[in-house]
């Protein structure tokens, strides 16, 4: 009788979760339509019928005992087998299409917050954009009102960015955390905040090196309307940004 758990790379204590993994795992290894290996009809024969009985508890515990019938079956078992196993496939195929639909969709929607920020202060502190050099004092309450909205959701988005790609670890489980750390989060939060703050200095930094290289620069870029413009402007930006980006998608409902 033919080692089901072996062929699944299981132990007999396996859980369904377990089960329903390591299937996925070697399906998409060995079905006929990816693999190039010359026996992966075998291969993926084997894994089909280990996984059907392992999966059924009552399959499952008739093999543990040992009263596995492995004779012949029907035409008409193996053709209801064959479909049963086909739409398992083509599930688990739209399963892992979705995730990757939502996974580039995340990293979008994260790239259109995070690299807009960073142009946005550069490009300020390089022209000397100055809210102060505005003649008009509702303009100018018009750029503070559409900065302070733009700081809401900027931070709420950045909070999401976090929440998606970041873990937290809890000062007294750090030795521990770091063990476990989530597959599909590469970094910590701390190491996030690092980034964006880090990222966003160097990006005026580099703005302010390059006014200094153009013709009529004001030499108090930083003092006190360069900080100011640059705490004020960028926000606005990604707020356009993220509001073009709504416009689009309701569009493409059309």
């Amino acid at each position: 009788m033919a080692d089901f758990y072996k062929i699944l790379g299981l132990s007999h204590g396996a859980s369904s979760a377990e089960i329903r993994s390591a299937y996925r795992r070697l399906a998409r290894k060995y079905h006929p339509d990816i693999s190039s290996s010359p026996d992966a009809n075998a291969q993926f024969a084997k894994i089909n019928e280990a996984y059907h009985i392992l999966i059924d508890s009552a399959r499952r515990a008739a093999y543990d005992r040992g009263d596995y019938d492995q004779s012949p079956r029907t035409f008409y078992a193996r053709a209801a087998e064959v479909v049963a196993i086909q739409r398992e496939f083509d599930r688990m195929v739209d399963e892992m299409l979705a995730h990757e639909r939502r996974e580039s969709a995340a990293r979008f929607e994260a790239v259109l917050v995070v690299v807009p920020l960073f142009l946005s202060a550069f490009f300020v502190i390089a022209t000397e954009t100055r809210i102060e050099k505005l003649n008009s004092r509702m303009g100018q309450a018009a750029i503070i009102a559409l900065a302070l909205y733009g700081s809401f959701y900027l931070v709420k988005n950045i909070s999401k960015v976090l929440a998606r790609y970041t873990y937290h670890v809890p000062d007294h489980l750090t030795s521990v955390f770091r063990e476990e750390t989530p597959p599909d989060k590469p970094i910590s939060r701390r190491a996030g905040l690092v980034f964006l703050v880090c990222g966003y200095v160097v990006s005026i930094g580099l703005g302010y090196i390059v006014s200094k290289l153009l013709p009529a620069s004001d030499q108090a870029t930083f003092l006190p309307g360069g900080v100011l413009s640059a705490l004020l402007y960028p926000p606005i930006a990604v707020l356009l940004v993220g509001g073009i980006r709504r416009i689009a998608l309701f569009f493409e409902r059309f």
